[in-house]
């Protein structure tokens, strides 16, 4: 694969994937037919070390200038319009909320799943709300330490959205409170090289990351091809409670939000609402009806992550997405 052109799929996937909540790197990946390139390099990166390496270094480093860019994007306009940005950002993650409901109606008929739902909101609910008072997480004072060993542990966790499919970054960000602090954090190139802390902040994050997207891929391979429909409701669960979360940390015990409480921000956020909601629901039929987006992503992700890791060529695993559009094509056609 051109390395330009791989560059450039990185800076869509990184952008993607951190300025717009709901829609997963993964699913990016899917579309752009590197989904299959990037799990090859991870899971062959021992017994072909100099291809894998030099594909991930070129493919991470367009990833990280995207979400560098999607970083500065955010956190510019949260500066200075925050309840439009927050409104659009709740817009995005209740649009996806809908679909993902009606993909597991039938995993929601079992009450373990139910269990499962239900304990992780609870998790994440408790630790956003009550460990952490419900105050908005900030990096203004680093306390060293411990934000060294919280930002590697949320390295570790947000590593998982790079190997399970359909599982969102900015989503699992939020979940866990770190959203917004780490936008800020990456956003902020003049505090990176000015303040020594920001940097090694960062650092830890990436180092957690980069431990986590290897270590932990074998194992949790094993836990999606046991228990696929358990980490679907984990998932969903994420996805769930992040709303509760953006609105009790970024606008009810967020002290700024009284000084941009006015009537053009509420204006313009039912718009940005309107528009991230719009987005989220119509946007991605559009793409399955006309065979950009394949009709089941998730699915797609689990085929291409077996198909590499077996060795299985790309080429016949494309083939197998093409057919598998074109029956999606003809099934439409049929019920016209």
């Amino acid at each position: 694969m051109n390395k330009l052109s791989l560059f450039l799929k990185g800076i869509l996937i990184g952008f993607c994937s951190l300025a717009v909540p709901g829609l997963s790197a993964s699913t990016i990946a899917i579309v752009l037919v590197v989904y299959y390139d990037m799990i090859y390099a991870i899971s062959h990166i021992l017994k072909k070390p100099k291809q894998s390496i030099g594909f991930l270094l070129v493919l991470l480093g367009g990833y990280f200038t995207g979400a560098a860019g999607g970083a500065i994007a955010v956190n510019t306009l949260y500066d200075r319009f925050p309840i439009p940005v927050i409104a659009a950002v709740l817009g995005f993650i209740i649009a996806s909320i809908p679909r993902m409901v009606v993909e597991s109606r039938n995993d929601l008929k079992k009450w373990n799943n139910w269990v499962v739902m239900v304990v992780v909101g609870a998790i994440f609910l408790v630790y956003a709300l009550v460990i952490t008072n419900g105050e908005t997480v900030n990096f203004t004072t680093i306390r060293v330490p411990l934000d060294y060993i919280l930002m590697f542990a949320v390295g570790l966790f947000t590593s998982t959205t790079l190997v399970i499919p359909g599982v969102d970054f900015a989503i699992t960000l939020m979940a866990v409170g770190y959203y917004y602090a780490f936008i800020d954090l990456v956003g902020d190139f003049g505090a990176l090289l000015t303040q020594p802390a920001r940097l090694f902040l960062l650092l830890s994050y990436l180092v957690g990351y980069g431990i986590g997207s290897f270590a932990l891929s074998s194992g949790l391979r094993l836990l999606i091809k046991r228990f696929p429909r358990q980490l679907h409701c984990v998932n969903m669960a994420m996805v769930i409670i992040s709303p509760i979360i953006v609105i009790e940390k970024c606008i009810l015990t967020n002290p700024n939000m009284v000084a941009h409480a006015t009537w053009p921000q509420f204006c313009w956020a039912f718009l940005t609402f309107a528009a991230g909601y719009t987005a989220f629901t119509w946007v991605p039929m559009l793409c399955r009806y006309i065979g950009i987006l394949p009709k089941d992503a998730d699915t797609e992700m689990l085929k291409a992550d077996d198909a590499a890791r077996a060795e299985v060529p790309k080429e016949v695993w494309r083939a197998s997405w093409h057919t598998d559009k074109k029956d999606c094509h003809d099934t439409n056609d049929e019920s016209k």
